[in-house]
């Protein structure tokens, strides 16, 4: 989200094609990067690398990536699993 009055961050295309990776993969680097180095959730980096969070945890775990699991994304989780459970309730057997 930009403020308002500033402008979007626009990285060339040029420097995009310097690294040698595509457009995507670049944005997955510079999310892995800012998740690592500024402790930012799976959540928005992901958006940023617009992947959907599962994939981009799936990124993290092929690159033996520790998670950064802070309380924000523990109670997200855990009102969607009761969401989950509301909507899909365990029968007794």
């Amino acid at each position: 989200m930009t403020a308002i009055g500033n402008p979007p961050l626009v990285i060339p295309s040029e420097l995009v094609e310097l690294t040698g990776l595509g457009e995507q993969e670049f944005k997955i680097e510079l999310a892995i990067f800012m998740y690592k180095k500024f402790n930012l959730s799976s959540g928005k980096t992901a958006r940023f690398a617009g992947m959907p969070r599962v994939a981009f945890l799936h990124e993290l775990g092929k690159r033996k990536i520790p998670l950064n699991y802070d309380e924000e994304e523990a109670m997200h989780d855990v009102e969607a699993m009761k969401a989950f459970n509301e909507k899909f309730p365990v029968k007794p057997q």
